[in-house]
């Protein structure tokens, strides 16, 4: 049954209208309808008063590998779905499952696991593939990464140690300036297989030879790879100037200082960056709480997690409506929610389908409210998910979201 969302406005792809009803049915949006507040009669079931707030497209997660106390290495469906139930508290409607460098039956395990709830679906934000972040990486930008697992790029080893898992794989990180960097780049771009640079050593001139070989993405650009100097544009350099390269930024002003992801998107233009959270175990959890990242032992200290070893920086510990906060801050609502949802969901091939309030999209969206700059509400296919419980997917039931009667 069809039904209405009025909202204060909607903000999608770049742009804000004000006072709009969402009409969604069997899953999707299929219109926006202007509507005069002075005139609106009252407002009755299924239809959904939102007038006090913004609805934007759902966010997604091109890169995270777990939180609220859950590691998605531990490699079963029920550690995926934890973390998946919990997204949507935070505005995420889709992401893909990010392993780390690690033993390759570990590995294994995780794609396996996101395989198993992708397909018999998600009670949470969706889960739309893999991202491997290593093992290809050069040991001199392993940041975080587990050193010891860290393996030379190899074509015949990666299907080896996949086989059919292979098709799970959306985004590769690997570093294309080591032996066996451009076949590997070269053969994952033949399967639509997207290839990140990251953790990389890359010089300048390393970059456009993978670019070459169809390298079109950079994996949370600025850290754990060769940085920009003037004599030196290096592997930073490339990403900022090459159009072919989209960007990943982690926007929690830890990672990035927001004048330098502000300098990003400028170089770059607004369409070419995208937010990602990193998030590791330690998102949403208190100072002091340690975790592993496969037998390294990491801390929560001031709101970023770090090594115990080394104190250096082991992913997030925030989740992406912290960078749609910090985004809106320096960008503007609008820009920020591009960089959220519909940046990710192009770079992935869903232009049109996520990421965007579009008629014709899918009904994931979420409603922010602006007074308190919070995200109070995810709706994925039309379904209001239910943000206070583990229990998702409940139907619309609520037909009055307005906190100030």
């Amino acid at each position: 049954m069809a039904f209405r969302i009025y909202c204060g406005a909607l903000a999608t792809d770049g742009s804000r209208y004000e006072q709009r009803a969402l009409v969604v049915d069997k899953g999707r949006i299929v219109a926006w309808e202007p509507y005069d507040p002075h005139r609106l009669a009252r407002i009755a079931p299924p239809d959904v008063d939102a007038r006090e707030y913004i609805a934007l497209p759902g966010m997604i997660d091109l890169h995270i590998h777990g939180g609220f106390g859950r590691d998605m290495m531990e490699g079963t469906p029920e550690a995926i779905q934890a973390v998946a139930q919990r997204l949507v508290q935070h505005g995420v409607t889709a992401f893909l499952a990010t392993p780390l460098t690690a033993p390759w039956d570990a590995i294994r395990n995780c794609i396996r696991a996101a395989r198993e709830v992708r397909e018999h679906g998600s009670e949470g934000a969706r889960v739309l593939g893999c991202h491997l972040e290593g093992p290809f990486i050069n040991p001199k930008r392993a940041g975080a990464q587990p050193p010891e697992y860290i393996r030379p790029p190899s074509v015949r080893e990666l299907e080896t140690e996949l086989g059919d898992l292979m098709s799970e794989l959306r985004i590769v990180t690997l570093a294309p300036e080591l032996e066996g960097g451009l076949e590997l780049t070269q053969y994952l771009t033949g399967q639509g297989i997207i290839v990140s640079i990251g953790h990389s050593d890359a010089t300048y001139e390393q970059t456009l030879q993978a670019i070459e070989h169809g390298a079109r993405h950079a994996t949370h650009t600025f850290n754990a790879m060769r940085p920009f100097q003037h004599r030196d544009p290096s592997l930073a350099g490339a990403v900022m100037l090459r159009d072919e390269l989209t960007a990943e930024i982690i926007w929690d002003n830890v990672h990035t200082h927001p004048a330098t992801a502000h300098l990003l998107v400028k170089a770059k233009g607004i369409e070419r960056v995208l937010c990602v959270s990193d998030g590791t175990t330690g998102v949403g959890m208190p100072d002091g709480y340690t975790f592993e990242l496969w037998g390294h032992r990491a801390v929560v200290q001031n709101s970023a997690a770090r090594m115990v070893e080394t104190g250096g920086l082991a992913g997030s510990t925030i989740a992406m409506d912290a960078c749609l906060m910090h985004c809106a801050d320096t960008l503007g609502l609008e820009a920020a929610s591009l960089l959220c949802a519909a940046n990710p969901a192009r770079a992935l091939g869903y232009e049109g389908e996520l990421g965007t309030l579009r008629p014709g999209a899918c009904a994931d969206f979420i409603l922010w409210n602006p007074r308190t700059r919070q995200i109070e509400y995810t709706f994925i296919d039309g379904v209001l998910e239910q943000l206070e419980s583990k229990t998702a997917g409940e139907p619309v039931s609520a037909t009055n979201l307005n906190p100030y009667p």
